[in-house]
């Protein structure tokens, strides 16, 4: 079974994605339901609600829409943490050593991320949205950054001795978002990404329906 069902019960084809089954108020509910950090904030922290506290962080209307869309994929595929993958690529190299190691754990990489790309692929076409030239991808990833760091001071608790995280080690240093963040209900999520999916995706402006 390559396919999952969406919150409205439609088929989304994993493996062989198109984009007639992209729908942004299912792709919006699904972001605001899908934790962060596999569920470990004091409060929960959806996929949704980091896009929306990146949002407030975006220079530009071109950096929003490009953030926007940069997560949408796991509204099929989940959020796979990094240290997960880190993980992942650790345990192979332990399993298999060496040169095999690596190898297969550029594989596994390999594959995850040409998954990502076919849903991103087919996620662009339907917003009527190109693909993110460097400085823009590079823009997004600072979004994402911040984000995190706005994440981390008003979502998480630091133990007694904390070790960094990879924002810690960055020249120059990660600013959070002025603004401080608070839980909110997966419903207001999921109207607030809709809004911002018809304000900032041409295909919503053109009159293409979010669902």
């Amino acid at each position: 079974m390559t396919w999952m069902p969406s919150c409205n019960g439609l088929p989304v084809e994993l493996a062989t994605p198109s984009p007639i089954q992209v729908d942004f108020a299912e792709i919006a509910h699904a972001l605001s339901h899908l934790n962060r950090s596999s569920g470990n904030s004091l409060t929960p922290v959806s996929v949704g609600l980091h896009t929306l506290i990146g949002l407030n962080l975006c220079p530009t209307a071109s950096v929003a829409a490009h953030w926007l869309l940069h997560d949408c994929h796991e509204a099929r595929l989940g959020d796979v943490t990094t240290p997960m993958k880190e993980a992942t690529r650790w345990i192979a190299c332990d399993l298999f050593g060496g040169e095999r190691g690596t190898d297969v754990a550029d594989a596994i990489d390999t594959v995850r991320r040409e998954l990502e790309a076919r849903h991103d692929a087919v996620i662009y076409a339907a917003a009527g949205l190109q693909r993110p030239d460097a400085l823009t991808a590079q823009a997004v990833k600072l979004v994402d950054l911040r984000a995190l760091a706005t994440e981390r001071r008003d979502f998480y608790r630091r133990g007694p001795a904390p070790r960094p995280w990879a924002i810690d080690a960055m020249a120059p240093a990660i600013q959070p978002s002025p603004k401080v963040w608070r839980w909110l209900p997966p419903a207001e999520v999921t109207d607030r990404l809709i809004s911002a999916f018809r304000t900032h995706l041409p295909a919503l402006q053109s009159g293409r329906r979010a669902s």
